[in-house]
């Protein structure tokens, strides 16, 4: 199974969320929802500054970015 990075990002990185191993890309578009819908919920004050969950492949990849602002 690959390694996906997750990461909390503005226009630059603000924090590493961690590095999960997961089945596909859809398993990792599907953790970082639930990452985001967390973040909103635990943090209500990142809602509406633009902040993003990043996702990427260990190679670097791009897989999704997730706006915490939309729910």
């Amino acid at each position: 199974m690959p390694l996906y990075n997750f990461k909390l990002v503005d226009s630059h990185f603000v924090s590493d969320c961690g590095i999960h191993q997961l089945d596909d890309d859809a398993a990792a578009q599907i953790e970082a929802l639930k990452l985001a819908q967390s973040l909103r919920g635990s943090r209500p004050q990142l809602i509406g500054l633009h902040y993003s969950i990043s996702v990427t492949k260990e190679d670097g990849a791009g897989v999704c970015v997730i706006p915490l602002d939309v729910q």
